[in-house]
């Protein structure tokens, strides 16, 4: 069940929504030093806002990351809870017959973005999990777990970079940070699937793996290997259960 975002309480004087952002922002793990460059807070407000997300369990301290790359500047890993509130909701409840009419048409957006070879990123998984599987009549919202793969290679050369960033400036959007122009590809994807409908909620793929999940989950995949998808979930799962017994 999606976390109802009006439950999150605000962290070191930040609404849900902004942590939500934040969290979502960071795909997984941050250095303290980014929330100053990417949210333009002083390097104060960057640690009060760490160490208030740290205590409010939405992310960890990571000493293996920094003591792996050397690093000047705490580093945080996202925590399960504040995956929650990465997929948090704010939405106003839908019928069951609306939910069904949004992920039809977010479906035809995905073949659309696959047809088309404007976009720089395709859409390789999909897969509807939550509170549409379940038997409510009345639903916060549809979450939907999204796979995408870049259609350029990426590798050491800095071709990509030149693609990404022209495909950036030719947007006519503005960015303040190069970090921002060689993301607007995979973005741009992400903001036509969402194409502004509230009661969408899309799930970075890795969000949805990594995941707690209740014994009874369930998810349906509507876009790639259901099989392989199956594979990777019962994966992830084996090496929890280990780390766990350790």
């Amino acid at each position: 069940m999606t976390l109802d975002l009006k439950t999150v309480p605000p962290v070191a004087g930040e609404s849900a929504t902004r942590i939500r952002e934040i969290l979502s922002r960071s795909r997984g793990a941050f250095r303290e030093d980014w929330l100053a460059d990417k949210f333009r807070y002083d390097a104060q407000r960057a640690h009060e806002l760490a160490k208030g997300m740290e205590a409010a369990g939405y992310v960890q301290r990571d000493k293996e990351r920094e003591s792996r790359n050397g690093s000047p500047f705490p580093w945080y890993t996202v925590t399960a809870r504040g995956r929650d509130v990465v997929r948090a909701s704010g939405a106003k409840r839908i019928t069951r017959t609306t939910a069904a009419t949004e992920l039809s048409e977010f479906m035809k957006r995905v073949y659309m973005v696959n047809a088309s070879s404007e976009y720089l990123y395709s859409v390789e998984r999909v897969a509807v999990f939550g509170s549409f599987l379940e038997h409510g009549e009345r639903l916060g919202d549809v979450d939907i777990a999204v796979d995408l793969k870049s259609r350029v290679i990426i590798d050491k050369s800095r071709k990509w970079l030149d693609l990404f960033r022209q495909h950036a400036w030719s947007s006519g959007r503005s960015f303040s940070t190069f970090e921002e122009e060689i993301d607007w590809p995979r973005r741009e994807v992400v903001l036509t699937l969402k194409a502004r409908r509230r009661s969408i909620s899309i799930q970075p793929w890795f969000s949805f793996v990594e995941m707690e999940k209740a014994d009874n989950f369930r998810y349906e995949v509507l876009l790639g290997d259901a099989k392989e998808v199956r594979l990777e979930l019962d994966r992830v799962q084996r090496e929890r259960e280990g780390q766990r017994f350790r």
